[in-house]
This record gives structure tokens, sequence and C-alpha cells, in this order.
């Protein structure tokens, strides 16, 4: 993929001002009745979620009473021993009174001369930038977005204990998954997280083969899948899958009042 409930009117003086001087200072079955038991801490997390990625968007529109947004707060690099972070840089509008998700993508360097140490430094620094964008006026939620390569899989599990153990007990905390983790890969299932948002969509080489399996009425085989959908905004799979569950939608190009309407039907 990759603000906040404040005013419109008010966003870019509040909201950016703050993430500079803050942050930057601190350097699928049978479909239907399968979902897993709610442990009451995401309850009240909208059922519609709009991700706001990298780009101006503005959601001033949006029904505060049955759609949040999940905004990319920022993106940390991990590359060698360092911890690089890249703050959102555009402008997001939104009601007052939405409910207000941080997402955090982590992208870990692929150069062999670049590629990450993952020790406990860089999972600290990691932990500490993802904490921070609590302390963006009204966020009520984090998520985290990353890719995990086999090597990888211990150090996520890690600081997504420690950033569960570092975050007010409150707050829900929310993860992306690859599609093809969900049907066959366990790895992440006892992850201390409330939420695993399987992204249906831009899954490269297994695209058409998890797209049949949604389409034929089959659910994710990993249970901890089976609270929400991260889909397209037009995606026909929202015909095949339980809309009883929470459902992120994702657009390539900015949203509009259109749009509205559209998700709701």
């Amino acid at each position: 993929m990759g603000s906040l409930a404040v005013p419109a009117s008010t966003l870019q003086k509040s909201v950016f001002t703050l993430f500079a001087a803050a942050l930057m200072a601190a350097a699928l079955f049978s479909i239907k009745g399968c979902g897993i038991v709610e442990n009451g801490r995401d309850a009240n997390i909208p059922q519609t979620m709009l991700w706001a990625w990298e780009r101006p968007e503005n959601l001033s529109f949006i029904d505060t009473d049955t759609t949040g947004i999940a905004f990319l707060a920022q993106t940390v690099a991990l590359q060698n021993e360092d911890v690089l972070r890249r703050p959102r840089m555009q402008p997001l509008e939104i009601p007052e009174g939405s409910f207000v998700m941080a997402v955090t993508r982590i992208e870990t360097a692929k150069e062999p001369d670049k590629r990450p140490n993952l020790e406990d430094e860089q999972l600290r620094k990691t932990v500490d930038l993802i904490e921070r964008t609590l302390d963006l006026p009204n966020v009520r939620a984090v998520q985290v977005d990353f890719d995990a390569v086999v090597s990888e899989r211990v150090f996520y599990r890690k600081l997504l204990t420690a950033l569960r153990d570092s975050i007010p007990e409150r707050i829900p905390l929310s993860i992306t998954s690859l599609a093809s983790w969900c049907i066959g890969d366990r790895w992440f299932r006892d992850l201390p997280v409330d939420e695993v948002v399987p992204m249906a969509f831009e899954m490269g080489a297994d695209e058409e083969r998890i797209r049949k399996f949604l389409l034929d009425g089959n659910d994710w085989t990993e249970r901890t899948c089976r609270k929400s959908y991260g889909l397209l905004a037009d995606d026909r799979l929202v015909d095949a899958i339980d809309t009883s569950r929470r459902i992120y939608y994702f657009k390539r190009v900015p949203w509009t009042p259109e749009d509205k309407e559209a998700i709701k039907r």
C-alpha cells in the first residue's frame, strides 16, 4: 500500500505540524458464521474502513457513524543497523469525530549489502516510532503493514509482542496479512494482535488462485484471518465474502464523495 480526527479546516496546522515537530524530532470453509471470537478491544472499530495512503486525500464526506479511516502515518525502512523513518507528507482531510487508525508501513532492505540486522536495538527503535503515532489527534488504534520473508518472522513476532506490551491496553493492534498466509501459512497464528487483515488484492503470483478460492465460496483456512478483509473498492470479490466482517477498502486513486454510495451498495 501506505490526520486525523480534527476539523478538516485545521488539519494542515495541527496534524502535520505535530508530526513534523514531535515525530521527526525523535528521528475461507463455508463463508458465513466463521468469524473468530471478539476479544472486545477491537469492537469499536467501524465495520467499514477506508485506507488513505500517501497522496492528498479529502475524506470529509464519510459517515463517521459507519466508516473509519486507516491512514498511512509513516513508513519505516530497516537497513543494516539503521531505522529510517519517512513521515506522511501528503494532506488528509477528515471530519471531526472520525475513528482514526494510524498505519505504519515497515520495509526491509533486500540488497545483500543493506540487509537489516534485525537486532534488539532496531526492534526497540521501530516499536518506539509506532507507539508515537498514538500522539496524533484522536488516533484510537494502530496497524502495522509489512511483508515478512521466512528469515524475518522471528523479528516481527518479537516486534509485535513488544508493541502490544508498550501501547495502552485499550488500544487495538491490527496487522495486514498477505492473502497467501491465510490459506496455509500458520506462522502468525498466535501473534498478540487483535485483528489480521488479509489483503485480497495485488496478490502477485497467487492472484488467480486466491481469487478463485474466494469466488468459489471458500473461507480463509487460518481462523485468525476471519475477522476482516482488505479489498479494492470496486472489486467484485465483495459479492463472495462474508460482509458481516469488517472490510478495509483500498483505492489506487483518491477517494471521492461518490465512493460513499458505491461502498454502501
